[in-house]
């Protein structure tokens, strides 16, 4: 069969158990120092490699020669990568499938996920790296071809390639400079990216999903209050939408910045967009909420150049229909907790129909450390509704607020509960 196959063209070499080479464009000396780049091991025993745009197959084949079970992907079916599986007697699974068709729910994630050759075909690339970024448990290995960097006063630019100005090919659609490259990488979730080597414009760049673990801290961790939507301030999801996270939180430091404040979402970080200050030691910290969670309840906590990690703040990814899905719930207590006050504030911005009348404010106590919307209960009036935020406020505080279309009247009788628990004692709204 070898001999059979040896005229096919093909863009890897594939080397075969019995020392013959099946040739192509690139060697697989070329092909192995490519992956030698980016510090692949050579034992990946226990790894999950997803190989996206896998072609004919070599970085599929040799990373299952070191151990990994590994997943190659490409929108054709190509004999060239059947024939090479027969041959190597390669158990590497083979799936038919666009960029925009992968998901973790069909795959599962990855120890490592190769994008090698594929953004700048990509109509969307942003969003093919966000899929990429999806799939991974930490690192994307990214390489691309690049334009040159010149000097600009903006060096993170792009050019768009309407027909076949790229290599008179119809889909190859952009030539990021390796600066957008790096940033794009970042706006698709990554914590960090890092050019390894631009070569006759190529550029390889490693992406990876966790932030580096804190130093020694020098300076008081964070406190988290709250997180929301910044659309709908909120604390829900929808994993269609483009959606922003705003955290607000203490700091006992002073003139933090985007490159001073790390946003972790399930441990992964996720790059801030902009840092503001809200008053005396007070933030907020805006950014993308990563793609491809699963519904249900995820954890945010952030930390700062100086310090340890905050406490752990809350928020609901709904699934695709815009329903809340019922996930595990922190054990509760079943004491009732102290209700200390309930407030009706105006709205500020008649604008937002959700909140167009205003919020319920209520302040309470509780032992606990965590605590999400659908842990607490209100009942007001004749309603009995779960709060939009519920924020930690320190010492045992909470706050939750629930945003009214309709106005309360003065000396409304208002109780609070968490999860199943006991009732707090009947107060009335100020």
């Amino acid at each position: 069969m070898a001999q059979s196959v040896q005229a096919r063209f093909r863009y890897h070499s594939i080397d075969l158990p019995d020392g013959s080479i099946l040739p192509g464009l690139q060697s697989v000396e070329h092909m192995r120092r490519r992956l030698a780049i980016f510090g692949v091991p050579d034992d990946l025993r226990g790894k999950r490699v997803l190989d996206i745009g896998a072609w004919d197959g070599w970085f599929s084949f040799e990373c299952e020669r070191r151990g990994a079970e590994v997943v190659a992907v490409d929108c054709v079916e190509l004999d060239t990568f059947l024939e090479a599986r027969e041959l190597l007697g390669s158990k590497v699974d083979y799936r038919i499938l666009d960029v925009v068709e992968l998901s973790a729910a069909k795959l599962g994630r990855f120890d490592i996920v190769l994008f090698f050759g594929v953004l700048y075909h990509l109509r969307h690339p942003l969003l093919g790296l966000e899929k990429a970024l999806e799939l991974s448990t930490n690192q994307v290995l990214v390489e691309s071809f690049v334009i040159p960097s010149e000097a600009r006063s903006i060096p993170a630019v792009m050019e768009f390639y309407e027909r076949a100005e790229l290599g008179g090919q119809i889909d190859n659609w952009c030539g990021p400079s390796p600066e957008c490259l790096l940033a794009m990488c970042r706006s698709a979730g990554f914590a960090q990216a890092e050019i390894l080597e631009i070569t006759s414009q190529r550029a390889s760049a490693i992406c990876r999903r966790h932030w580096p673990e804190p130093v020694a801290a020098r300076a008081p961790a964070p406190h988290l209050n709250s997180v929301a939507n910044n659309r709908t301030h909120v604390a829900l999801f929808h994993p269609d939408k483009e959606e922003y996270l705003c955290c607000y939180f203490k700091s006992a430091e002073t003139d933090l910045t985007v490159d001073s404040v790390f946003v972790e979402v399930d441990g992964y970080g996720v790059p801030a967009l902009v840092v503001a200050s809200t008053g005396p030691g007070g933030y907020q910290v805006n950014c993308l909420r990563p793609p491809g969670l699963d519904p249900g309840r995820h954890v945010v906590r952030l930390r700062t150049a100086l310090s340890q990690r905050s406490n752990a703040v809350e928020f609901a990814m709904l699934d695709r229909e815009g329903k809340e899905v019922a996930g595990p719930r922190p054990e509760l207590p079943t004491v009732p907790p102290e209700l200390c006050s309930a407030e009706f504030h105006p709205s500020g911005d008649r604008r937002l129909t959700a909140a167009k009348a205003g919020s319920l404010v209520c302040y309470f106590r509780s032992p606990v450390e965590r605590l999400g919307c659908a842990d607490v209960e209100i009942e007001f009036g004749n309603s009995t509704v779960h709060p939009h935020t519920v924020g930690s406020l320190g010492d045992g505080v909470w706050q939750a607020n629930v945003l009214l279309s309709a106005g309360i009247a003065p000396n409304t009788e208002i109780r609070l509960r968490l999860a199943a628990g006991e009732w707090s004692p009947m107060s009335l709204i100020g």
